[in-house]
C-alpha cells in the first residue's frame, strides 16, 4: 500500500472515530431496584419461621393420628377401655387442637411473607448515562500510524 493511501486510510479513520467520539446523546434505560438488606431478611425470616410453624403441625398431626389409631377399631372388639385407651384418646385431642393452631399460625406467616413480598417490590428505576466527548489520538509510525483514544461515561 502506498503512502498516499495509507495517509487517507488514516485520515479516514480519524474522522470517523471522532465523530463516533463525540455522540452527544444520552444513554438511558431502565433498571430494576433492588430490596434492601433488612426487607430480605424480614421475608426470609416470615417464610422460615411459616415452614417451621407448618412442621410443627404435621408432627402433631401425625402424632394426634397415630394415638387415634391405637384406640381406634374397625370392628367391634369387646375390650373395655383402660386408663391408657382414655390416656391416648386424650393426647390425640391434644395434639389435633396443637396442629391446628400450628397450621393456621404457619399459614399466616407464609401469607404475610407472599404479601410482604409483594408489598415491598422495588420501584424500576431510570437510569441515564451522559458519555463525555471521546478524545481520539493518531500516532504516525514506521510504516503506518497507531489510532487510539480514550472514552469515558
Amino acid at each position: 500500500m502506498s503512502i498516499a493511501a495509507r495517509s487517507v486510510a488514516c485520515a479516514l479513520v480519524f474522522v470517523c472515530s471522532s465523530r463516533v467520539a463525540s455522540a452527544d446523546k444520552d444513554i438511558s434505560f431502565e433498571s430494576k431496584g433492588e430490596r434492601s438488606t433488612t426487607t430480605r431478611i424480614l421475608l426470609g425470616s416470615l417464610l422460615g419461621a411459616g415452614v417451621i410453624a407448618g412442621g410443627l403441625g404435621v408432627y402433631w398431626h401425625l402424632d394426634s393420628k397415630s394415638a387415634s389409631d391405637d384406640v381406634g377399631a374397625v370392628t367391634f372388639t369387646g375390650k373395655a377401655w383402660t386408663a391408657e385407651d382414655v390416656a391416648l384418646v386424650d393426647q390425640a385431642d391434644r395434639s389435633r387442637t396443637r396442629a391446628a393452631v400450628a397450621y393456621g399460625i404457619g399459614g399466616a406467616l407464609v401469607l404475610g411473607a407472599i404479601i410482604a413480598f409483594i408489598a415491598t417490590d422495588p420501584p424500576t428505576e431510570t437510569v441515564v448515562i451522559t458519555p463525555r466527548r471521546g478524545t481520539p489520538t493518531l500516532t504516525p509510525t514506521d510504516g503506518g500510524a497507531t489510532l487510539g483514544g480514550t472514552w469515558s461515561f
